[in-house]
C-alpha cells in the first residue's frame, strides 16, 4: 500500500462517519451502541516460505529452490462493531497490508554438454510482491477500565493472498560451461483465498461523546494453499486510529 493510500483511506473513511455522527448527534446520550474504527498498523510475520519447483532441461532436470523473506508493512483497516447485550459486541473489519520482500535463490542447472554435470547457482531476487486483503469478523467482550474501553476479541478470518513465485531462473555461461553464474529471475504472481482465525484486544479512550482515539493488537493465522507451496498469511499487527461512537 502506498503512501497516497494512507492518506486518503483514512481521511475518506472519516468524511463518511462525520455525516453519519451529525446525523446521530439529536440522539439520547446513552451509552454508545455502534463503533466505528480506523487503524493504521505495522504488519508482520507473514508471507515467509520456501519454493521449489523442477524443470526438464535437455533429459535432465533444473531445480529452483527460493527462500522467500518477510518484512514488516504498513497496514490500513477499517470496520464497524455493534452492541448486542451488556458486555458484548460482534464487528466486523476489512484489513490490507501489501508488502516486496526479497527471496534467496538456489538453482541446480545441468550443463549443456555434458551429462550428469550440473553447476549450482545462487542469487536474490527483490520486490517479490504479498499482498493480503482480509476480513476479520469477532464476537468482542467489553472490559471498561476506567477511562478506557477494552475488548476482547476472537473470531474467523477470510484470508485472500496474491503473492509472486520464481517462475525460471537465466544464468550466465561461458564456453566450456563448467561453471555459471546467475542472472536474472522470472516470476508469476497468483491469488489465492483461504479461511483462518484471529484474536486480540482492542483499547479506546472516548474524548467527546462521539469520537475517541484507539489501539489495536492483532494476531491472526491462515494456511493459504497454492499450486505448489502453502503459505502463512497473517501475522502480528499493532497500531491505532480514529474510534467513532454512536
Amino acid at each position: 500500500m502506498s503512501p497516497k493510500q494512507i492518506i486518503f483511506w483514512p481521511g475518506a473513511v472519516l468524511v463518511v462517519l462525520s455525516v453519519s455522527v451529525a446525523s446521530a448527534h439529536a440522539q439520547s446520550h446513552a451509552q454508545p451502541r455502534v463503533e466505528i474504527s480506523a487503524n493504521v498498523a505495522a504488519v508482520g510475520g507473514g508471507g515467509k516460505f520456501t519454493e521449489s519447483d523442477s524443470f526438464p532441461v535437455n533429459a535432465e532436470t533444473e531445480t529452483v529452490t527460493a527462500d522467500h523473506g518477510t518484512k514488516t508493512a504498513v497496514g490500513f483497516s477499517v470496520g464497524g462493531a455493534f452492541k448486542i447485550a451488556s458486555q458484548l459486541w460482534i464487528g466486523v473489519q476489512y484489513a490490507m497490508a501489501d508488502t516486496k520482500p526479497g527471496a534467496s535463490i538456489t538453482a541446480v542447472v545441468p550443463h549443456p554438454l555434458l551429462f550428469n554435470a550440473p553447476r549450482t547457482v545462487q542469487g536474490t531476487v527483490s520486490n517479490l510482491a504479498h499482498d493480503e486483503n482480509n476480513v476479520h469478523l469477532d464476537v468482542m467482550y467489553a472490559l471498561p477500565v476506567r477511562a478506557m474501553d477494552v475488548k476482547v476479541m476472537a473470531g474467523p478470518t477470510f484470508f485472500s493472498v496474491k503473492q509472486d513465485f520464481v517462475a525460471s531462473v537465466a544464468v550466465s555461461e561461458t564456453y566450456p560451461f563448467d561453471t555459471a553464474t546467475f542472472a536474472t529471475a522470472t516470476t508469476a504472481q497468483s491469488s489465492k483465498t483461504a479461511a483462518g482465525f484471529n484474536a486480540g484486544v482492542d483499547l479506546s479512550r472516548p474524548l467527546s461523546p462521539h469520537l475517541g482515539v484507539g489501539a489495536l493488537i492483532r494476531y491472526s493465522k491462515g494456511d493459504v494453499k497454492f499450486d505448489h507451496n502453502t503459505i502463512k498469511a497473517g501475522g502480528v499487527e499493532a497500531g491505532g486510529g480514529v474510534r467513532i461512537m454512536f
